[in-house]
């Protein structure tokens, strides 16, 4: 297994999650992480729906720091503005989000966009026709169920890859939902380049995650 994904994605998205963790807790365990990892293959994405826009810059400032020390990156979900402050490599977009033709007027062609993903299929989704203007998909959930949502299934990884082929060849695929250092083989192996998580990359030890993944420092 590659060290890098292909065309330098990450292979893990480590999501934020402050009803996990405190502030201190998520940020010592995010700093092992990107430090345990080689350089270019982890994602820190800002997530924090329910923080005020001060409070998510504040923490979004410290892990550019994190980010920038170790050599990884550092994506924002949906709020361009901080995602434009803090330098994001990438700009996540939710279901609610701008159009990601709209968000690539603002944040230009040097930042990478992916979007949330909750369907088997680009088939008659409305999202598929704003393909152009993204570079990756976060499909979940897919392999454990969530908010309400039945698990999509390894098998979808393989759908989407073929469609997005036809329709977009650069736009890349990752798992989210369920993902453990047991399964993420089989992720990039159903044609995820890589895969995204809470729980399992907020882990007090990440090293079995990392291990598997081929990613350690």
């Amino acid at each position: 297994m590659s060290v890098a994904a292909p065309g330098n994605w990450p292979r893990l998205i480590a999501i934020t999650d402050l009803n996990l963790l405190a502030e201190e807790v998520l940020l010592e365990r995010l700093t092992r992480l990107a430090d345990t990892a080689r350089p270019g293959t982890v994602a820190l994405l800002l997530r924090e729906h329910e923080a005020s826009a001060k409070s998510r810059l504040a923490l979004g400032a410290r892990l550019r720091r994190v980010a920038d020390g170790a050599g990884q990156a550092l994506w924002v979900a949906d709020r361009l503005d901080l995602a434009l402050l803090l330098r994001a490599d990438a700009l996540h977009l939710g279901e609610r989000s701008v159009t990601a033709g709209a968000a690539r007027r603002l944040v230009g062609n040097d930042m990478r966009i992916s979007r949330a993903w909750h369907t088997a299929s680009l088939d008659g989704a409305p999202a598929a026709g704003e393909l152009a203007d993204v570079d990756a998909l976060l499909v979940s959930p897919l392999l454990a169920p969530r908010k309400g949502r039945p698990a999509l299934g390894l098998a979808t990884l393989g759908v989407l890859g073929e469609q997005l082929r036809a329709r977009n060849r650069a736009c890349q695929a990752y798992a989210l939902g369920g993902v453990s250092a047991e399964n993420v083989g089989e992720c990039l192996r159903a044609g995820a380049v890589g895969v995204a998580a809470i729980g399992a990359a907020l882990a007090e030890d990440p090293l079995g995650l990392l291990s598997a993944l081929g990613i350690l420092r």
